[in-house]
């Protein structure tokens, strides 16, 4: 499992009942979210890159978060494709006896190639949807004209094959296995693989149906486990009103006094508390504002649910954690599948959506207080009641992996 925490964390979730179940399981992270997976008592070892180095790499602020389209595809693809001469070492050696290999959305190429390779099962546990459908609009424009829906998402396919198909000939060079011209999801397909959606159906009413079995849509998995959070903050946030929460996780910000500005700004303006999570972000304390907490970090599970609002990246596990809250989100999207998630967010009248590079002050202030209503907050409360319980999640991954091998 690698990328950032969100990425690697439903992944310990289910290795962590695949354990409880008493399989044995061989779990491999990215080198500086070991920790991470040894706090919640898994063992694990390090493979690939450390993600944090890499979000915050000149590659990813250079070409990932650009406003030109075909550079952010371009730089999504040279993201996915980094350290996979690494990534590939590490699952090989993981992986000797292995009956099924598991991966996430990012490392799926190389543990699918190494898993063909040792001719034994492989299934991935995807957290947004990004395999060609015509339920979920890629792009805008898709969510006016339903018919694009599919060609979009076949078009982003092909670019994305043209732009990784050498890196992946090259690893499978490497394992001993001729070159391919087909791509990844057609591969996947005539092998049979499961393609596990590791995100909730009620955000993507009708995208089950249309996928069928070898994508089934098993909900949001977390991984509980002891609440660190202090006992200060916890006094704090049941001493007012609910606060608004504000946490970008691993996407640092490029200009972090301009964020507590607006944050600080917005307080006075709608009288509001806010609860800002520094994240990967290098936030420090600015003013002498009560009004406003920062920390490091937060269990989204026990904080979220007293906050009134999330304003963050639009990350999948973010984003599942404040529709479990029960709270509307704010999503200010940087990259990836974010934009998506804000704009589901939004069609189902829970969210704003906009760009990162458009949060400022005023723009914070007016979607926090557009989403700030009885109907919006009943809603919000109505979506979080229909999800599947995060083990039932959890439970029916577990089970689709074992039968897979």
């Amino acid at each position: 499992m690698v990328g950032s925490r969100g990425d690697v964390q439903p992944g310990l979730a289910v290795a962590a009942r695949l354990r409880a179940q008493g399989h044995d399981v061989a779990l491999g992270v990215a080198p500086n979210l070991v920790d991470l997976a040894r706090g919640f008592g898994l063992d694990a070892v390090a493979v690939g890159v450390d993600s944090r180095d890499l979000l915050t790499s000149e590659l990813v602020r250079r070409d990932m978060r650009s406003a030109n389209p075909v550079r952010r595809v371009r730089g999504l693809a040279a993201v996915s494709a980094h350290g996979w001469d690494e990534l590939r070492r590490g699952v090989v050696d993981l992986a000797a006896d292995a009956d099924v290999i598991v991966t996430g959305l990012l490392g799926q190429e190389v543990g699918s190639a190494v898993a063909e390779a040792r001719d034994v099962a492989f299934a991935a546990l995807h957290y947004a949807p990004v395999r060609a459908n015509s339920t979920v609009p890629l792009i805008p424009l898709g969510a006016r004209h339903p018919a694009l829906r599919r060609v979009a998402w076949r078009a982003g396919e092909a670019v994305r094959w043209r732009l990784t198909k050498g890196a992946e000939n090259r690893q499978r060079a490497a394992l001993g296995l001729r070159p391919t011209a087909v791509d990844l999801p057609r591969r996947l397909r005539d092998r049979g693989a499961m393609e596990i959606q590791a995100y909730d159906p009620v955000l993507v009413p009708g995208l089950a149906d249309e996928w069928g079995p070898r994508r089934p849509l098993v909900g949001s998995l977390d991984l509980p486990g002891a609440d660190s959070t202090d006992a200060e903050l916890l006094a704090w946030l049941d001493a007012g009103s609910a606060p608004v929460y504000i946490g970008f996780g691993s996407m640092p910000v490029r200009d972090p006094d301009a964020l507590l500005d607006a944050v600080h700004r917005m307080c006075r303006e709608l009288g509001m508390r806010a609860l800002v999570a520094a994240g990967w972000s290098d936030v420090r304390p600015t003013g002498d504002d009560d009004r406003v907490r920062l920390v490091g970090s937060v269990e989204h599970a026990a904080v979220l649910p007293r906050c009134r609002v999330a304003v963050h990246h639009g990350g999948a596990g973010t984003t599942a954690a404040a529709v479990r809250a029960g709270i509307p989100s704010v999503v200010c999207s940087f990259s990836a599948d974010q934009p998506m998630w804000g704009r589901l967010l939004a069609g189902r009248g829970v969210g704003v959506w906009m760009p990162f590079s458009r949060l400022d002050a005023g723009s914070l202030r007016d979607a926090v207080a557009e989403l700030c209503t009885d109907e919006v907050a009943g809603r919000a409360r109505g979506l979080s009641a229909r999800m599947i319980p995060a083990d039932t999640a959890v439970s029916t991954a577990a089970e689709h992996i074992v039968a897979a091998a």
